[in-house]
């Protein structure tokens, strides 16, 4: 149990450094070098870069090291239209089956999210978008379009933090408030309405970049 609890800790911390591009984009990194990083010890390190080579976030080179996957552009705008078919689903099921404790926890990550904004603190308010991702996941009751998803945050969450990060943080955190808003009156047209908006912005950003 404690081997498992490690490698969970390890694809957390590994994911994190990740998605904040401390690990860096196209580069490759020895086990000792991650190791180092995550403060893990081999074997929790080894499962978390198997599950996050399964996910495609990095590839595992034999003899040469770990290759943190690049960010491609044309990738990112496939990623987004996977992304809002299962996002809008899941959504979509969130707003039914929500329950009040439910709809408490997610509107907890409201609170958390505007302090962060407040304080300009990236890192804090990606960690609460995806712990808010993950609730609402859980309360959608569809493990398939949630397991299939949640990489596709992680690579979203990275792009955006590349591109936009501290300048989008506002605009951002103001469509994710409005969409707690809308799942917890169990609204869904409103709901989905602002998933999809959430995915117009981040394509239009990949767009605005391809200059297409």
């Amino acid at each position: 149990m404690q081997e498992n609890n490690l490698s969970v800790k390890a694809y957390k911390i590994l994911e994190e450094l990740i998605v904040t591009l401390k690990l860096e984009p196209g580069k490759t990194y020895s086990e000792k070098e991650l190791m180092a990083l995550s403060d893990i010890s081999r074997t929790p390190l080894r499962e978390a870069l198997l599950k996050l080579s399964n996910e495609s976030l990095l590839n595992i080179i034999p003899r040469r090291g770990i290759e943190i996957s690049d960010i491609n552009m044309a990738n990112q705008l496939s990623i987004l239209e996977t992304r809002r078919v299962l996002d809008n689903l899941l959504i979509s099921k969130a707003t039914k089956y929500a329950t009040t404790l439910e709809k408490n926890k997610i509107l907890d990550f409201k609170k958390h999210m505007i302090e962060a904004v407040e304080k300009k603190d990236v890192i804090e308010y990606l960690r609460n978008d995806k712990q808010l991702d993950q609730t609402i996941f859980e309360t959608a009751r569809n493990e398939y379009a949630a397991n299939a998803t949640a990489p596709l945050h992680i690579r979203s969450r990275r792009f955006w933090y590349y591109f936009k990060g501290s300048d989008d943080l506002e605009a951002s955190a103001k469509v994710h408030m409005d969409l707690i808003d809308a799942i917890v009156a169990s609204n869904e047209e409103k709901a989905i309405e602002l998933s999809d908006k959430i995915i117009n912005n981040l394509v239009e950003v990949v767009k605005k970049y391809m200059n297409i």
